[in-house]
């Protein structure tokens, strides 16, 4: 049987400051939105397979990192 890794709370706040920030950024268009999109997908994809730690790795990011170096790779950046 798989066992079941949960957020705790900690991580579910560092999950709300996350998406306000990538909310934030895109607003302000520092980020595409095929970015955001991409950069939310993968979380949740992540979380789906149960690998919290990438999850974690993006909600712990400075800022909005991880989707700015996206944005550089598909040159919109």
């Amino acid at each position: 049987m798989e066992r079941e890794i949960s957020l705790k709370k900690k991580d579910h706040k560092a999950m709300d400051a996350f998406l306000e920030r990538v909310l934030d950024a895109y607003k302000k268009e520092e980020i595409s939105k095929s970015s955001a999109l991409g950069g939310l997908a993968h979380v949740m994809a992540a979380l789906d397979i149960r690998n919290t730690g990438e999850a974690l790795a993006w909600f712990n990011q400075d800022g909005v990192e991880f989707f700015i170096e996206g944005d550089k790779l598909l040159g919109k950046g």
